[in-house]
């Protein structure tokens, strides 16, 4: 049977400046920066003498915050002064660290005396697992936790029942966690797929590595690979990282990949996952021999290149060039296509869009004519092409994803957890590995991402399980990958009441931005100050800061490659 697992929870301790998690930018990006500063350190009380059963509580709260960043020489130690608020066995058997709620800022703990255990009922931001992996609660999210309460022999009041598990609030999970990015290979191995988790800022290098050993999480594992052998083990226990940089990996025989490739693939995943670890230089040893890879150059990261395109007065596709939209070369007109929602292939030839609602066509050039794809009964989403070619669509009112290549192979995905519901946006991720949906069902609109499985060939076979991301949001009409781990969302959140665009992390808090009137279509890709909203008047705007500026008139459709 599966261990209940509740919180304990955390008196907020005032932090002055510090106001939410961060929630913006790119999330481990190849950004060379220091993040591994120096983490506030805590103090915990040890038990009053004669505290009530509420007092005691109180105290274990803030002494649990605190343990995370006590300066002791063993993890087993670090919540040393949080145990001497517990009873007998419990003191042995309360593991901290095996999940984290983060209740927000401005909502208050409420502890109330119910005959011999306290109650405490808190709000919820997010949850953390014990491997680091982030979910956004709801908007109505709540907890309440109960700790069992017995007298000592003494006659002091302590902890004797609890279940495992620390809350903080969002400026102590500010102080104390860092997002830290693992970086796995396409099935291809041409690109690093990331996965962002949330590690405490102590021992912040060794807990990626520890991490990037175990492999990543369950629903992306069908759709990646990883270089470092199963079975790889730490030894000792913990990567060191000097003053400049060098982070130093030993690992136990075995620990090693046999191949040359493999083992520069390895070193390409430490060194991307190690970034903002404050590492620069990767050096990897197992059994004393050390490992010398050759370089490899993977590909990963937001679209570095292609300017925005759309539609131009119902028959021209065209571009964005120094400020105004020109034809793109080798597009011919599609005046009489009655074209919507045009996509590209990035880094490809490949040209889509639909004509009309219910028909998937290729844009004509000036050597072929526009040809079909797909053509349906019934209205399609916005199509998305991957960088292998396959474009990614679906019929509105189904719970099938569709895939089409341009010689019109179609496959038609089933997923679980798309039963009973409608699709509304589907967005491709640049890797080709993951995939956001927005669907609606019954208990509402979700915002999802999955990983995509292909056969040798590239050709898609299955989706995974989803991850739910932007929870807070409770509509949602459009989706487009803003960075490799955060996505642009037009919708409507519990903190705004008309949709708009709303920054939304794979593994963080979801963040609205300003606003303009009617917004119908998004374009993004290039990092969150690169935006581009449409509205139900043919009018592109770009995001300037928390505002937004018309950028033309008469432009519908616009879009990024992808």
């Amino acid at each position: 049977m599966t261990r209940r697992i509740a919180l304990l929870l955390v008196v907020l301790f005032a932090l002055v400046g510090c106001a939410a998690m961060p929630t913006s930018g790119p999330v481990g990006v190849g950004v060379d920066q220091d993040t591994e500063q120096e983490s506030v350190e805590l103090l915990g009380d040890p038990p009053p003498q004669d505290g009530s059963p509420e007092d005691i509580v109180r105290g274990f709260l803030g002494a649990s915050a605190a343990g995370f960043s006590r300066r002791s020489d063993t993890e087993s130690d670090d919540f040393r002064n949080a145990r001497e608020y517990l009873s007998g066995e419990t003191r042995r058997t309360w593991t901290p660290r095996e999940r984290v709620v983060v209740y927000p800022t401005a909502s208050s703990p409420k502890l109330r005396l119910d005959g011999s255990e306290v109650q405490v009922t808190v709000k919820v931001a997010a949850r953390i697992d014990a491997d680091g992996r982030y979910s956004q609660a709801g908007p109505s999210a709540e907890e309440t936790l109960s700790f069992g309460m017995v007298q000592d022999s003494e006659g002091q009041w302590r902890i004797a029942a609890l279940d495992d598990g620390v809350v903080l609030s969002e400026p102590n999970f500010e102080a104390i966690y860092r997002s830290s990015t693992l970086y796995f290979l396409s099935q291809d191995e041409t690109f690093l797929v990331p996965e962002t988790r949330w590690f405490p800022l102590r021992n912040l290098a060794t807990s990626i590595v520890r991490a990037l050993i175990a492999g990543p999480s369950p629903w992306l594992r069908d759709a990646v690979r990883t270089a470092i052998p199963e079975g790889a083990t730490l030894q000792p226990d913990a990567v060191s990282v000097d003053a400049d940089g060098v982070a130093a990996i030993s690992l136990a025989a075995g620990g090693l990949p046999a191949e040359p490739h493999d083992r520069s693939l390895m070193q390409a995943q430490l060194e991307a996952s190690l970034r903002l670890a404050r590492v620069r230089t990767v050096e990897v040893s197992a059994d004393g021999v050390a490992m010398e890879p050759d370089p490899v150059t993977l590909d990963r990261g937001q679209d570095p290149g292609g300017a925005l395109e759309a539609v131009q007065g119902g028959a021209t596709l065209v571009q964005l060039s120094h400020g105004e939209f020109v034809p793109v070369d080798g597009v011919d007109s599609v005046s009489g296509l009655d074209l919507r929602s045009p996509a590209r292939q990035p880094g490809g030839p490949l040209r889509v869009g639909l004509s009309g609602s219910a028909k998937l066509i290729t844009l004509p050039t000036d050597a072929q004519r526009s040809t079909t794809l797909l053509a349906t009964e019934s209205a399609l989403v916005p199509p998305s092409v991957d960088r292998l070619g396959w474009v990614w669509t679906a019929v509105a009112d189904s719970s099938q994803l569709i895939a089409v290549n341009d010689a019109g192979s179609t496959i038609r995905i089933d997923a679980d957890w798309l039963v009973d519901r409608e699709v509304r946006a589907v967005r491709i991720a640049r890797d080709a590995s993951r995939i956001a949906v927005i669907s609606d069902g019954a208990d509402g609109v979700r915002i999802d991402v999955t990983a995509v499985v292909r056969d040798d060939s590239g050709t898609p076979q299955s989706v995974g399980p989803a991850q739910r991301v932007g929870a807070t949001l409770v509509d949602a009409s459009r989706v487009v990958w803003v960075d490799e781990s955060s996505l642009g969302v037009l919708g409507i959140s519990s903190s705004v009441v008309t949709e708009v665009y709303h920054l939304v992390p794979l593994a963080g808090a979801s963040e609205p931005r300003g606003a303009i009137a009617d917004p119908v279509d998004i374009a993004g890709g290039k990092g969150d100050s690169v935006v581009y909203l449409s509205n139900s008047e043919d009018q592109i705007y770009s995001r300037s800061g928390p505002s937004w500026v018309a950028v033309a008139d008469d432009v519908r459709y616009p879009s990024f490659a992808g």
